[in-house]
Parts: structure tokens; sequence; C-alpha cells
């Protein structure tokens, strides 16, 4: 099987990575962890691309399970997982971050809002936005720690929290504050990586980056109905990271 669609992130992982799991899998995902517990993500042409995504069509986890083995030759430049051979060498780069400026002057009036995240939750993500405004990093990091990891779920409710204050802060970062926008990025993955799962450490690192999966970049675009796409995103984790970017996004506009 040809794949249709590679992330850059996903072509490094094939091309580095020496051994692989399967780490999950669902009716139309299969998501592979390598020996430095850096994944893929295997996806149909439904679920659409992310940070660490190769799209493929056809219903290719029909027959995979979790304890097959995975096969990675970088000279043929093909997957085995079980029966299901990948052939990566032709598929489209699909690049993972939009151009968050474009939404510096959307009217997030427009937008849809959320019901109220949990308390504890809520309050760490003031923390963190605090902590920010502020200037004040034993804040920030008490807030990161206190979403970091929480909620259940592949991705915890702290973390998606998390991934929507990257994505402000990709936004709506003020330049006159003292310190730059990637010195608060890496505070945040120092915190909040050890804490959590592979799946969500895998996506703070894509985020804190400015990658984000597709229904970000639709929204970016002005799409219509992009922030409903975002909140349809998992149980709740478009929702909950969804809520991370507007209460960021409120307070740094204001600045």
């Amino acid at each position: 099987m040809n794949a249709q669609q590679v992330a850059p992130r996903a072509r490094g992982w094939l091309r580095k990575s020496h051994s692989a799991r399967v780490h999950y899998l669902f009716k139309e995902v299969c998501i592979l962890a390598n020996e430095s517990d850096e994944v893929i993500a295997l996806v149909s042409p439904n679920v659409g691309p992310n940070p660490f995504a190769v799209v493929l069509a056809g219903n290719f986890t029909a027959g995979l399970a979790i304890q097959q083995p995975v096969g990675l030759d970088n000279w043929k430049q093909t997957l085995t997982v079980g029966s299901l051979s990948v052939v990566w060498r032709q598929a489209a780069v699909w690049q993972p971050r939009p151009d968050w400026s474009q939404l510096r002057g959307a009217d997030t009036g427009q937008w849809p809002s959320v019901a109220g995240l949990p308390a504890d939750i809520s309050h760490s993500l003031k923390l963190v936005v605090d902590g920010i405004v502020g200037d004040d990093s034993a804040i920030y990091r008490a807030g990161v720690a206190g979403l970091a990891g929480r909620g259940g779920g592949l991705t915890p409710t702290g973390d998606d929290v998390l991934i929507g204050v990257l994505h402000g802060l990709w936004v709506w970062y003020p330049r006159h504050l003292r310190r730059p926008r990637q010195e608060w990025m890496r505070m945040l993955l120092a915190t909040a990586v050890p804490r959590t799962t592979i799946l969500s450490a895998n996506f703070l690192c894509a985020a804190a980056a400015g990658e984000a999966t597709w229904q970000w970049h639709d929204l970016v675009k002005g799409h219509a109905h992009a922030a409903e796409s975002i909140l349809a995103i998992g149980h709740s984790s478009g929702a909950d990271a969804w809520a991370g970017f507007l209460y960021t996004g409120s307070v740094l506009r204001s600045l």
C-alpha cells in the first residue's frame, strides 16, 4: 500500500527508528512508538493528517493487532505491521505548521464558547497564563504541573488544555514581554512531558513547534465550521484544547 501523505515528523521517524511497536490500535488509526517513545500515526483520510501522520487509503487496520511485529526498511522506504506493508517513498509531504499569524486579527467573538473546565483544571490554567503575564516562572511551572497528565483518556484533559495554550501562544504572544515565547514553551515541555502519556508528550512537543492537526489549519484558513470541527475531536480533547486556546487569547490580547 502506498502512503498518500506523510508529515515531516513522521518521515523523520521512519528514517531514524531502529525498532517499533504498536502502541494503540483503533478502527482507522494505528499508532506506533519507537525505541525513543516517539510516535507516528497511520490514519485514514477520514481521520486526516496530524503532526506525525502517515495517511493511508482503505480499511488498513483490518487484521492488525497490538502484538504484531513492526518492520522498518529505510532502503526500500517501507514499513510493515503484521501483513500490512506501507511504501512511503512517494507520499506527498503535509506541512503541519499553519500560519498562526493569520488569526491575530480574527473576530473571536464569532467563535463558539465551551462548557467550563473542572475547577482544578481551570485554576491551573489560570496559573499558567498568570505566570506568563507576570513573568513568574514558578507560578507558570506550578500551573503546568497541575495540568500535565490530569484527567482520563489517551490525551488527558490537562494536556489537551496545554495544547490549546501552546496554540494560543503562537497566535497572540506579545512581542514586548521580556522572555521570548520559546522560553516558556521549553519550560512547559520540561515540566509536562515527564508527567504524562507517550502520546500526549508527542502532541505537546509538536504543538510547541507550532504544529497542529488539520482542523486547526482550517481555522487558520478561515474555513466555515472549522471551530466546530475542533470541538468534535475525540471525546473531549478538541473542546479542552479550545478552552485553553480561548482563555490564553482572552488574556494575551488585552496586554
